[in-house]
């Protein structure tokens, strides 16, 4: 809707021009009215119109003016002037101020709205034009950068020799590569797969950017260069070391770890190239930068690492793989030994860390041992669930973490849940087999039983069998079977007509001495004493 303000110092005059054309049915609105140009010009402020109908001649302030004052404020704004003034020197000074129209009064209501009409497709033209030169001008700006990444991406691959049509291409692209020497930056996120894990792709993009913005922000004055996304995902720039920021660089870098940090509550680690005496060697820089990135794995996260903190010729070296540290962490997960074991993968993982060898192969060495322990489980029956759906899970986890100290407590917790799950197992099975000998105890307590006659029936042998009773009751198989023997006789004492001897059978001592012995150890008196308290309590 096109908004219009009536401007007259006459009443009668401006209700006429409000009331006598329909504008709402073309698109058009009165937005205000004013009885002189100061109040229109206040109103025009707030109500901003696109179109001021205005008179010359008016009091505190006439239309020349308020034209005047609207043109340098608002200045797309179209001033219609009706007058009944016919001198020369109102509509040159008016035509001077770049009014749209200039009419003398009296105006028809159908040539008001004829030029109305004019104005408003004039104005909606204009507004489309506007939008469309708005989108162009978005589309390029996002283009712009998209071109300006793939160029540097090409650049650090070594795609292009010609290093004159380089420097021509950077410069169409508003990138400054003048040097004079150079240096490769790449900004890794601490842990960002498992901060991004559960966010949106607009969200981890939205991470990225963050940190881009904060780098370029802190890099970008003192050496003119940016930060682009590489194709592995890391953030990068090619740094334009000059004498006046050669010794700040190293500030620059830590003030950008700082700020993310401040701001976002995440931590960076940033790998540096040596720095490259001629634009030819970016892509060496480049391929320098990722190899000193790739050894925060040993350097640790949140740090500042240089080429020359990294021993290239172990770099490259192979691991051993580290067989006899193998057999003492399967003799702990055997023996459930907990404290040994987390001493055993400390040592492991310091001498991995300590060779700085490929991560990718300590990462396999990781997988290897949790693969060789998970088989552990199988041959000890140890329901573990879908095993083969959590090793699939593993290569995908661990590729999470980042440095050889990550691996090592991923590692530990894996290897604790392992032992947990065959503590479990075992505390089952002990409370099947008690399970079992108790009930066969309770059925068979007047037979001459003993460890060797219910190890057989549990199909383990009298060692395991009276380890495994003693450590789920507390106390041995035989204490607990004479208690149960003489709960029984307490009993069949209070049965007048059985012999003390008689009673000892039927609960399954043949050796009546035995059975007083034990009777009096367990319960405090012998059974003769006992029959005579019960006969003397009824």
């Amino acid at each position: 809707m096109i908004k219009i303000m009536i401007v007259d110092d006459e009443f009668v005059i401006r209700q006429g021009i409000i009331t006598s054309i329909e504008w709402e049915s073309m698109g058009m609105t009165i937005v205000g009215e004013a009885a002189n140009g100061k109040e229109a010009y206040e109103k025009a402020l707030s109500l901003e119109p696109h179109i001021i109908v205005t008179d010359v001649k008016m009091p505190i302030m006439d239309g020349l003016e308020l034209t005047r004052l609207v043109r340098e404020a608002m200045p797309k704004v179209r001033i219609i002037i009706i007058s009944g003034y016919d001198e020369f020197q109102y509509a040159r000074e008016a035509l001077r101020m770049g009014v749209s129209e200039y009419l003398l009064k009296p105006i028809g209501a159908d040539e008001l709205v004829k030029l109305m009409l004019k104005q408003c497709n004039e104005i909606i033209k204009e507004c489309k034009e506007t939008d469309r030169e708005t989108k162009i001008k978005s589309i390029f700006n996002e283009n712009f950068y998209f071109m300006q990444e793939r160029f540097v991406n090409n650049l650090v691959r070594g795609e292009n020799s010609d290093w004159e049509l380089i420097l021509e291409k950077s410069r169409e692209l508003n990138l400054d590569l003048c040097g004079k020497d150079y240096q490769a930056v790449i900004i890794d996120i601490d842990d960002y797969l498992l901060i991004t894990e559960q966010m949106s792709s607009a969200r981890k993009k939205a991470i990225k950017n963050n940190v881009k913005t904060i780098a370029d922000r802190i890099i970008y004055p003192s050496t003119g260069s940016l930060f682009f996304l590489s194709e592995n995902g890391y953030l990068f720039s090619i740094i334009n070391v000059k004498d006046s920021n050669r010794y700040d660089l190293n500030n620059l870098y830590r003030e950008i770890q700082y700020e993310v940090r401040k701001s976002h509550g995440i931590t960076v680690t940033m790998g540096l190239s040596s720095i490259h005496k001629h634009i030819c060697g970016i892509p060496q820089a480049f391929s320098e930068a990722v190899q000193t990135i790739s050894n925060k794995a040993f350097k640790g996260k949140n740090q500042i690492i240089s080429i020359n903190d990294v021993n290239r010729a172990q770099a490259s070296a192979p691991v051993i793989y580290p067989a006899s540290e193998e057999k003492e962490i399967m003799d702990c997960i055997r023996t459930l030994d907990s404290e040994k074991l987390n001493s055993v993968l400390d040592r492991m993982y310091v001498k991995l860390a300590g060779s700085e060898a490929d991560y990718k192969d300590i990462k396999n060495i990781c997988l290897r041992l949790i693969t060789i322990a998970e088989i552990q489980l199988e041959e000890l029956g140890v329901d573990y669930g879908n095993q083969n759906k959590k090793q699939l899970d593993r290569y995908v986890e661990i590729e999470k973490y980042e440095t050889v100290e990550d691996i090592k407590e991923w590692n530990k917790g894996i290897f604790h849940t392992i032992i947990n799950a065959i503590q479990s197992s075992k505390n089952d099975k002990f409370k099947g087999i008690v399970k079992v000998a108790m009930q066969y105890s309770h059925e068979h307590y007047y037979e001459d039983i003993g460890v060797e006659h219910i190890a057989a029936i549990t199909y383990v042998t009298p060692n395991y069998f009276s380890r495994v009773f003693k450590k789920e009751m507390g106390r041995s198989y035989t204490e607990w079977l004479n208690t149960v023997r003489l709960d029984k006789s307490k009993v069949l004492l209070k049965d007048l007509k059985l012999k003390v001897y008689e009673v000892a059978e039927e609960v399954g001592y043949n050796d009546y001495k035995i059975f007083t012995h034990n009777f009096k150890k367990y319960v405090g008196c012998t059974p003769k004493e006992y029959r005579e308290s019960i006969i003397k309590s009824t």
